[in-house]
């Protein structure tokens, strides 16, 4: 496993205590989010203010959540990282999962980095 970017593990840690303005300054100005589960995107965002929206909504969802890398691989400007992802639901979804609901679950995601900032994440599970 090698070493994660400075920058992906500030991201990660910001998310993992539900710091929106610490993930925010990780972010290129134009970044690009895609969510992607069983095939179907469920979530993206293009600019930083459709991103922090969909941070803030994502932080207020989970009364806790926690991301932990299993594996790393970077390749010249992307580092694709294995995840095992628990969080406890805050309040009822649209997605079906219900207030105080535990999620258990592993996924990959991939960082893309353009002048020591985030310039893209897609994240499966």
């Amino acid at each position: 496993m090698t070493s994660l970017p400075d920058v992906i593990e500030t991201y990660i840690d910001a998310y993992n205590r539900k710091d929106v303005d610490g993930m925010m300054a990780c972010l290129s100005d134009k970044v690009v989010f895609q969510n992607i589960a069983d095939g179907q995107i469920t979530a993206e965002a293009a600019g930083r203010e459709t991103f922090r929206e969909m941070a803030e909504f994502g932080a207020s969802a989970f009364e806790r959540r926690r991301q932990t890398v299993t594996n790393t691989v970077t390749v010249v400007d992307t580092t694709l990282i294995e995840v095992d992802y628990s969080a406890v639901v805050a309040k009822d979804l649209p997605n079906g999962w219900k207030a105080g609901q535990e999620l258990v679950f592993s996924g990959a995601s991939a960082f893309r980095i353009e002048d020591g900032m985030i310039a893209s994440i897609i994240d499966e599970s």
